[in-house]
């Protein structure tokens, strides 16, 4: 189900994030299929079960699943946006806010957008 890297620059967590997100927008998870839990988890990934309990909760705060105490955590039926278009394009539009934050201009981002959208490659 989830596979981690151990090479990738991007936190275990968010790694986990990614994998479920890319799960529900393909459809191999579906609304209120019960994700696993938190344990088992973390232990078929050989990982801390707080990494997955962060995970967990940064797709709970975001609205993608939700939790039953006693029950564990569900994919979340979202209206209308469950695709894989829509989840993308919300990641894209945090990454801008960070690059905006971190001083970089409309034009550099502009560049980027002319070269993918042209075709030609991304650094």
């Amino acid at each position: 189900m989830i596979s981690l890297s151990s090479l990738s620059r991007t936190p275990i967590y968010q790694q986990i994030i990614e994998q479920i997100l890319a799960q529900i927008a393909c459809g191999a998870l579906v609304p209120d299929q019960q994700l696993p839990g938190v344990r088992n988890l973390a232990n078929d990934l050989g990982i801390n079960p707080n990494t997955v309990v962060k995970a967990y909760t940064e797709l709970e705060m975001n609205g993608y699943i939700y939790s039953l105490q006693g029950k564990g955590s569900f994919v979340k039926k979202r209206d209308g946006d469950n695709n894989l278009v829509s989840i993308k394009l919300e990641e894209v539009e945090k990454d801008l806010n960070i690059l905006y934050q971190l001083g970089i201009q409309k034009s550099r981002i502009e560049e980027i957008l002319n070269r993918v959208f042209s075709g030609g490659h991304h650094e």
